[in-house]
């Protein structure tokens, strides 16, 4: 998860950052977060995890994204999870995302949210979380 973090990092910094984190029916998003957090704070960047209230762009808004980004200055990452985060009309809450799957169940994966996501993070072995770079070459 540290990989991911620098990955993020790298990206789209780290001043106020919002990240969303999706997954696939089953997947432990919480605990992915969780890892994502501390990943952050490996590379010496202050976050935090929350649940999303709802899948509803305004609520999400104003309940999560406005109250991180206006409670402090400089760095800080805000990482929000819940399914339905990375629909259509909520996308653009989020500087960077991750969709969360697992083995089972992978024909049924949603391919016009996962081709959005900035990531894609294989959790069939939860201990051992990996990266996928599913490109399109």
């Amino acid at each position: 998860m540290a990989a991911i973090a620098a990955e993020v990092i790298a990206q789209v910094g780290t001043n106020r950052t919002v990240v969303g984190i999706d997954g696939q029916a089953g997947t432990d998003l919480e605990r992915v977060a969780a890892g994502l957090v501390g990943g952050f704070e490996q590379h010496g960047v202050s976050a935090m995890a929350a649940a999303a209230p709802s899948g509803d762009v305004d609520t999400l808004r104003a309940d999560l994204v406005a109250p991180f980004r206006s409670t402090g200055e400089g760095p800080g990452v805000l990482v929000v999870h819940g399914h339905g985060v990375l629909a259509h009309h909520t996308r653009t809450l989020w500087r960077w995302s991750l969709w969360v799957e697992q083995e089972s169940g992978r024909l049924e994966r949603r391919a016009d949210v996962k081709i959005a996501a900035s990531a894609v993070l294989d959790v069939t072995d939860p201990d051992h979380p990996r990266r996928e770079w599913n490109d399109a070459c």
